[in-house]
């Protein structure tokens, strides 16, 4: 080779070199600043939860104050009544928890509680660790009478029995060939589809409007509610029905069935958007933050879905819901059914108290500093 192909060799080799050396600075660079806006983010709503919780623990401690005053000049104050016919949420936060059994909690239990709330404004929790290694196969656990896409499509215990439960409730009324595409998603799994995407815009957009342009379609890694182990992707399959495969999940009859039974068995659609899953349905983009068409039904508990039914709330609109109504009663038919209070703290193993004649309870991190107990009756 002559003196002068090795030198454009090395020309060349040094130009692709530099190239790749300004690529990679510029994904180094993106991602600290997309490292801070999340920081930043993070920091405002950490502050507004501290506020929150603090003024919420002066109200209790006012209420709790004001109720034993009225004991002492003999007032007596009562619930407002429930209606004598079908549902009601009545809201009872004048009134403390009184005539209490104390019940122990862990934090791995409120983790898998169903409140656990992740989105763009709040990441995962570093101590979800702590129940990774309850995450099963959803297949396994049920003999696959819950049809998935393979035996890799994983959930938490609570969500697969519910699961199990709801769609052969379906089965029994002629609904069959659901199947689950989607279950837990790791970290690293979300930071692949993260990377593409930012790949497919990074020569149009740099900094934060690059982290907005991906977010549009892609969470950021640790910020996807897929990751909560709680939220099944529901489609539906039949081997012998391609016209039944080639549809829309939400044109089919299958999932008209679960948008009107789902909250039965403790399920919620997660992502709202306007018209979808129905023409009715009003947008929560805004509360959400994920605007796309996604048949995501997460698991929160029979009651909570109860009354997010009944007030047409998702999932951020029921804990903001319970921030200015911490303590709520919810009637059928003038029975009451559950009674919900959301307390400051579920950060650790804990202490609860229940009421004394509560059947069972539900505890749940809401993973914006409260925890949120559901006394059944």
């Amino acid at each position: 080779m002559t003196n002068a192909k090795k030198a454009d060799a090395f020309r060349r080799l040094l130009k692709w070199t530099i190239a790749l050396l300004v690529l990679f600075a510029l994904f180094a660079t993106g991602f600290v600043l997309l490292d801070q806006y999340q920081k930043g983010e993070r920091d405002r709503q950490a502050a507004r939860v501290q506020e929150e919780n603090k003024a919420l623990v002066e109200e209790y401690n006012r209420q709790l104050a004001q109720q034993q005053a009225s004991l002492e000049v003999g007032e007596v104050k009562t619930w407002p009544e429930a209606k004598e016919s079908g549902w009601d949420v009545l809201d009872v936060s004048d009134f403390p928890i009184t005539n209490t059994r104390e019940a122990q909690v862990t934090r791995a239990d409120l983790l898998k509680g169903g409140l656990l709330l992740v989105n763009r404004w709040h990441e995962m929790p570093a101590d979800y660790t702590l129940v990774e290694g309850n995450l099963k196969s959803i297949g396994t656990q049920t003999s696959y009478r819950v049809p998935v896409r393979d035996g890799n499509v994983t959930l938490l215990p609570p969500a697969i029995e519910a699961l199990d439960r709801m769609i052969a409730a379906a089965k029994a009324e002629g609904m069959e060939h659901f199947i689950v595409r989607e279950g837990y998603r790791d970290a690293q799994t979300q930071l692949g589809y993260w990377q593409t995407e930012v790949a497919r815009y990074q020569d149009r957009y740099s900094g934060s409007a690059l982290v907005e342009k991906a977010r549009e379609r892609v969470a950021y890694p640790g910020t996807s509610d897929y990751h909560t182990g709680l939220s099944a992707n529901i489609d539906v399959y039949d081997a012998n029905d391609s016209a039944l495969n080639s549809k829309n999940f939400q044109e089919t009859a299958q999932a008209e069935w679960l948008n009107a039974n789902a909250w039965e068995y403790g399920f919620v659609f997660r992502f709202p958007v306007q018209g979808y899953p129905a023409a009715g349905t009003v947008d929560k983009a805004h509360k959400t933050g994920i605007n796309l068409k996604i048949d995501a039904y997460r698991y929160v508990g029979v009651p909570h879905a109860a009354v997010m039914q009944q007030l047409g709330l998702c999932l951020e609109e029921y804990i903001d819901y319970l921030i200015a109504h911490p303590h709520i009663a919810v009637y059928l038919d003038g029975e009451l059914k559950y009674e919900i209070y959301r307390l400051p703290g579920g950060n650790e193993d804990t202490t609860v108290s229940l009421p004394a004649n509560a059947d069972d309870f539900l505890a749940s991190t809401d993973n914006m500093g409260g925890m949120v107990i559901a006394a059944v009756y």
